[in-house]
């Protein structure tokens, strides 16, 4: 065997060297040279290939299963599971394995789990599986550990259920504008179908959260419902178009508004405020700054329950106005008033 060995040698050297005689000598071309380093180091890498993929090794793989691309779980996905019945839990969509054994059998199921076999499928006539069971490994490679080790298949009755559509999209308005006006849905609602121990507990779906910056204008924004029960419930539709209305507004004023005390009769002077006039100055959308400043419906008011129960001296008027009028930042100066009551007039 090892002159079978030297003359397999002498043929190698031969072809990469060409003139076995010569091997010694400087003279050698540095292309021959240079051919047999990279000879050298490709059978140094096959070599240690070799050796490596015999030895045992740890590897993570994961596995996916039929959940992660279908949204409703189909007789293909979960054999067993009637169409009046739904899952209690959600499936899992990836299976995570650290696997030990042979490198070459390790590199196999990565390779196949990654490309070549098919989602991992359910049987819901079994009510807990153990998932090692679902892999079907070889016998060479052993699981040391398993995510998740085991998987619960409980049914019950489905439940379908109309809700509403809850907004979680934050306006911010471009100064001096304001938000104007309740938030619109469209749609406002979405039906969920899922187990009814699930379904009946919900009161609202809402969407994502996000915040739209900058608003100057009727903002029509289309927004993913949240899908924090995916895989457990199935709706009818994915998205929802919010509106909101943003209306530019300027400063307006009212001055010497007579201060009225709420809970005393008409003529009635027990109680004298100071002073007895305020000015109220506020925003106002422009289209209704007309209207503001020639309501009389904007007043200041101070309630003699109040008054009763001070002990300061002083009271802080509050503005009064109709909703219509969609005023903000009110303010009302002086913001505090002295008060005296006439004990005489009681």
């Amino acid at each position: 065997m090892p002159g079978v060995l030297r003359q397999l040698w002498y043929r190698v050297r031969g072809a990469i060297f060409e003139d076995p005689s010569t091997v010694g000598e400087s003279t050698r071309p540095p292309g021959i040279r240079r051919r047999a380093m990279i000879f050298s180091l490709m059978a140094s890498i096959i070599i240690w290939l070799l050796l490596s993929l015999s030895e045992n090794h740890y590897i993570s793989v994961e596995y996916a299963t039929c959940a992660s691309q279908q949204q409703t779980y189909s007789s293909s996905c979960v054999s067993g599971l009637d169409t009046d019945s739904a899952l209690t839990q959600p499936l899992p969509k990836i299976i995570r394995t650290t696997l030990y054994g042979p490198g070459r059998s390790l590199l196999v199921q990565r390779f196949q789990a990654r490309f070549w076999n098919s989602p991992i499928t359910f049987d819901a006539t079994v009510p807990e599986l153990e998932t090692q069971l679902l892999l079907r490994l070889p016998e060479e490679i052993t699981i040391e550990s398993i995510v998740p080790e085991r998987i619960l298949l409980q049914k019950e009755v489905k439940m379908e259920r109309m809700l509403p559509i809850e907004s979680r999209v934050m306006f911010v308005p471009r100064s001096p504008y304001f938000l104007t006006g309740e938030v619109q849905m469209d749609p406002d609602s979405v039906r969920v179908l899922g187990p009814a121990s699930v379904v009946g507990q919900l009161e609202a779906w809402p969407t994502d959260s996000d915040t739209v910056e900058g608003v100057s204008d009727t903002v029509h924004y289309s927004v993913n419902l949240i899908d924090s029960l995916a895989g457990l419930v199935n709706l009818s539709i994915r998205e929802a178009t919010v509106t909101q209305l943003a209306s530019q507004y300027t400063e307006g004023q009212k001055e010497l508004v007579r201060v009225e005390i709420e809970g005393l009769l008409d003529g009635n002077n027990t109680v004298q405020l100071d002073p007895e006039f305020v000015t109220i100055t506020y925003q106002v959308p422009l289209s209704k700054f007309s209207e503001a400043q020639q309501s009389q419906s904007i007043q200041a008011m101070v309630s003699y329950d109040q008054i009763f129960a001070d002990t300061t001296g002083h009271v802080k008027p509050i503005a009064q106005y109709p909703p219509e009028l969609m005023l903000r930042q009110v303010t009302v100066s002086p913001e505090r008033l002295q008060y005296f009551i006439n004990i005489g007039s009681q």
